[in-house]
Parts: structure tokens; sequence; C-alpha cells
């Protein structure tokens, strides 16, 4: 059997909070920082939004499937596209800071890369024995602890603490109050992305199903606090 019988909870949880809302929401914000503006600081911001919507698109997708190996690659690759989706928040903060002149187009693509790279170690402890989702884990993803210490670990010393850091570095430049009170919506958009992320990978490390449960509630949540990010600055950069 190629296709599983989903339930009603997890249906309602995929296809329409999860593609809903993780999906056809963050390309509708994509398509409004995009029609703002197409300059490399708003495509840098846009992307961030689309690696999320891509990440969310292929859980929907592999969902109903039963080929364990395609499952377990699919999930590893949904979790790395949500790691990957900091990077551009990194690169955000960077060019605001530093200037787009010196965090160029060429250091831009640098950055993402090298950030992918390391993100490639995901792939190799999860295919060998990280991720499990079978038969026997009900075809819910188990994370064990050397996956799960690998994604906190790198992301929180590669680009969590930095992206705080250099959010906080931004705020302190501004001189005008208001821009102050929108960097502010920003700085909560990232930490309810943070949050959700975190509260994720610990979900799928315990594993147990009525965390899940919970934690699908409170991830709605987040998923829509995430917007607090675009009222912060998508609406402000401009030509």
């Amino acid at each position: 059997m190629l296709i599983q019988t989903i339930d009603l909870a997890r249906f309602i949880q995929i296809y329409i909070i999860q593609l809903g809302i993780g999906g056809i929401y963050f390309l509708i914000i994509t398509a409004l920082i995009l029609r703002r503006s197409t300059k490399n600081l708003n495509q840098i911001f846009s992307m961030f939004f689309i690696s999320v919507a891509i990440g969310t698109v292929i859980n929907v997708i592999y969902a109903p499937l039963t080929n364990s190996v395609l499952v377990k690659f699919l999930n590893i690759f949904t979790y790395f596209m949500f790691c990957l989706a900091m990077v551009f928040l990194l690169i955000f903060n960077l060019m605001l800071l530093k200037s787009e002149k010196v965090i160029n187009p060429r250091k831009q693509v640098i950055i993402v890369i090298i950030w992918a790279l390391i993100l490639l170690g995901l792939f190799f402890i999860g295919m060998l024995s990280g991720v499990s989702i079978d038969e026997k884990t009900d075809w819910k993803p188990v994370w064990d602890l050397p996956f799960f210490l690998y994604g906190i670990i790198v992301c929180s010393i590669f680009m969590i603490i930095p992206t705080i850091f250099t959010s906080i570095q931004i705020y302190k430049d501004f001189e005008d109050e208001e821009i102050k009170k929108k960097w502010m919506f920003f700085l909560i958009g990232i930490s309810f992305y943070y949050f959700m992320w975190a509260g994720t990978t610990i979900s799928n490390f315990l594993a147990k199903d009525l965390i899940r449960s919970v934690w699908g509630i409170i991830a709605l949540i987040a998923f829509l606090a995430i917007y607090a990010m675009y009222y912060g600055v998508g609406k402000q950069i401009e030509d």
C-alpha cells in the first residue's frame, strides 16, 4: 500500500492548518513583499517565507505516503527547509546593519551555501538512524538524540543567536521611535518562528501523542504570529 489512511484530526492539522496557514499564507506574504519591490533586500526577506512554505508543502505531500525511505527523506528535507529559512533572516539583518554594498549578492550566496552544507549533516544523521518514521511509529516522525542535538546546536549557534544579536544592534541604531516600534514587531515575529521551530523539534524528539496534539494548537498560533515580521518591516522596505 502506497497511500495510508489519515484520521480526521491529522487531516485537519496537515491539510487545513499546515497547508493553509504554513503554506498558502506564507506565499501570500511573499507576494505582498515582492509586489512592493523586487530589489535585493525584498528578495532576501521573501526567501525566508518561501523556504518555510516549501517545507510545509513537502510535509503535506509525504504525509499520506507509506514508503518508509522516501517518507524519512522528505521528513528530513522538511526540517532542512525550516532550518535553511533562518539564514535569510540573518542575511537580511546583515544587509541592514552593514549595507547592501558590504553584504553583496556574492557574499549572500556564499553564506547560504555554507549554511546549506552544514545542514547536510541532518541527512547524514537522519538517514542512518536519527529519524524513524514507519508503521511502528504510526507514520509519525520520531527523532533520536543525536539528530535532535545537531539541529538544536547548529541552528542556535550559527543562526538564532547571531540573528537575535544583530536584530538588537539594529534596534539600537534606529533613532526614530516609530521605526523602533515597527522593528519590535519584527523581533516578535522571529521569536515566534524560533519558538515554533524549537517546539516542533522537541515534539518530534519526545514523540508523545498528547504533546503532538497540544503542540499542534500552539504552533498554529505561532504561525499566525509570524505575520508580525511582515507587519514590522515587510511593509516598510520599498524602492
